[in-house]
């Protein structure tokens, strides 16, 4: 059939090429396979636009004009950065939330892949939590340089660089501690075939998302904003 075919091609096609379109690690005629496949271009969307709406959370009233408005009002701006933090979260929460039901309907149905539903259900969880760290380095980022369009120019290039490790490891095979250093290698569609969410990088996303949006927090409360 059309897999069986595209599988085929898929095997003469080099290593790397491989690893860039994400149809590394399992046969691309395998619903797990064509999942994974899927599943790479979704995530690369959704931890882009996590990533940006980290700068974007706040530093959106300092580029817009709004700031004079929104930090006038008789809140700290500590409790203003955590409210836009809980709305970001909501936001990517529904975000994940669609794209699983729209991921369940789009892909997995169609390739009869119902078996593979508990991994689909924990790459949706992992895929959020993944979002928030980048969200978080986003936000830290954003406080950090005071410009959004620096802000927008680093964060990019963070995601970007994650990605690039991501790419080095996957192409040597690498599984080791060093997927520590790229959060888009936490809970990627094979691993959690593997193993499941593993605690250590549930952990250690956590740790990340509180480190960055705390600090955030620090750095928008002591500099001037441009208002």
């Amino acid at each position: 059939d059309a897999m069986s075919d595209i599988a085929a091609l898929s095997a003469s096609f080099p290593k790397m090429v491989l690893v860039l379109f994400g149809m590394n690690g399992a046969r691309v005629d395998t619903p797990l396979g064509a999942y994974q496949s899927m599943v790479y271009w979704t995530n690369l969307l959704a931890y882009f636009f996590a990533g940006f709406l980290g700068v974007y959370a706040v530093a959106r009233e300092e580029k817009f004009g709004t700031g004079e408005f929104l930090f006038s009002k008789p809140y700290t701006r500590t409790a203003i950065i955590r409210a836009k933090i809980l709305a970001s979260g909501t936001s990517l929460a529904l975000f994940a939330l669609v794209t699983g039901i729209m991921s369940y309907l789009c892909i997995l149905l169609p390739l009869q892949g119902g078996h593979i539903l508990g991994i689909h259900i924990a790459t949706t969880i992992g895929m959020f939590l993944t979002q928030l760290v980048l969200f978080s380095v986003g936000l830290f980022l954003s406080g950090l340089v005071g410009n959004y369009k620096t802000a927008s120019l680093l964060t990019m290039l963070a995601v970007l660089i994650f990605y690039g490790i991501s790419f080095v490891l996957d192409y040597y095979g690498i599984t080791n501690y060093l997927n520590m250093f790229t959060p888009v290698r936490y809970f990627d569609v094979v691993s959690i075939a593997g193993t499941g969410l593993r605690p250590a990088y549930i952990l250690l996303s956590a740790l990340i998302i509180l480190s960055c949006c705390g600090l955030a927090g620090l750095l928008y409360k002591k500099r001037d904003l441009r208002i």
